[in-house]
């Protein structure tokens, strides 16, 4: 007697498949794009490149920084505003950039430098992707800013960079929308289907994003550990409790937790990635919570 139930999945509809294979074209293009290194990654803006490679070297001047950083009014903006802020303000407030970068310091000079350039890669002319990067772009915000902080509290020593790994975790994601848009805009004209749907155009993007944000590391020279942590910040590594990776990974979790920017997060992954890493961490609510609280609301004005 056959006892095999009656009951099975339903086959897969020939519309399905059909977008199934036409979103693994797309996937492979952007893959492809990356092997073959045509990639169209944007050049970190000229001023800010400049300036990092004073500051790179072992022996710099300040003030030969501040002439190159007068060219660029909005990256000025930025280090004296954070020269005067409530972090490193004194009795007096910095007025000229050789002393606001002397204030802050090379690395907190670094990471604004990367942080203002990072910020372009998620505008877009494009109103749809405009909206997509935007939430992007809050989220990316707010990771950075927990990353330093739970990085600090396990005792790393590292927070400029923690905040530059959890700042650029998700710096692929707009990149590979930009290619998507481009290749809609190619494909569409040459067939009269529509386009892929929404789910598999985010599927794709998922997918693919680290390998486009090591890319962008790569073109960028970003510091070993920031560029390594953009690839592995997806779980946890119990083998160095004290990571950058690990606090970008519980950051990240914190983020989607608090849907900072991500209203689509699976909040059950989250949630769980919070618990694992609280325990790994050893950190609890009472230190994370004053973290989470009002950063929503920060995150949404800032950069602004």
């Amino acid at each position: 007697m056959n006892t095999t139930s009656t009951t099975s999945a339903a086959p897969a509809s020939p519309a399905r498949d059909a977008n199934d294979k036409f979103t693994q074209r797309i996937e492979d293009l952007v893959l492809g794009k990356i092997a073959q290194d045509t990639l169209v990654v944007p050049l970190m803006p000229a001023v800010a490149l400049r300036c990092l490679e004073v500051l790179r070297r072992p022996e710099f001047s300040f003030k030969e920084a501040a002439v190159i950083l007068e060219q660029d009014p909005v990256l000025a903006a930025k280090v004296l505003r954070t020269a005067n802020s409530v972090a490193f303000a004194g009795v007096t407030k910095s007025h000229s950039l050789s002393d606001a970068l002397a204030r802050i310091g090379a690395k907190t000079a670094k990471a604004i430098l990367v942080g203002a350039s990072a910020a372009q890669v998620f505008t877009s002319r494009n109103p749809e992707i405009a909206a997509y990067a935007r939430g992007l772009w809050q989220h990316s915000v707010a990771v950075g800013l927990l990353a330093r902080d739970v990085h600090a509290l396990t005792g790393g020593s590292e927070s400029d960079a923690a905040y530059l790994a959890g700042l650029l975790h998700d710096i692929g994601k707009p990149l590979v929308a930009a290619v998507l848009l481009e290749a809609e805009r190619q494909i569409v004209e040459l067939r009269s289907a529509a386009w892929i749907g929404s789910a598999a155009w985010w599927a794709v993007v998922k997918r693919t994003h680290r390998k486009v944000a090591l890319a962008l590391a790569d073109k960028w020279a970003l510091p070993g550990e920031v560029a390594q942590t953009v690839a592995e910040c997806g779980e946890y590594d119990p083998t160095n409790r004290m990571s950058i990776a690990n606090a970008v990974c519980l950051a990240n979790a914190l983020a989607k937790v608090a849907t900072i920017g991500t209203p689509d997060a699976d909040l059950d992954d989250a949630k769980a990635l919070v618990m694992i890493g609280r325990s790994m961490l050893g950190l609890d609510d009472a230190v994370l919570t004053p973290l989470v609280d009002g950063l929503k609301t920060k995150v949404e004005h800032i950069y602004s």
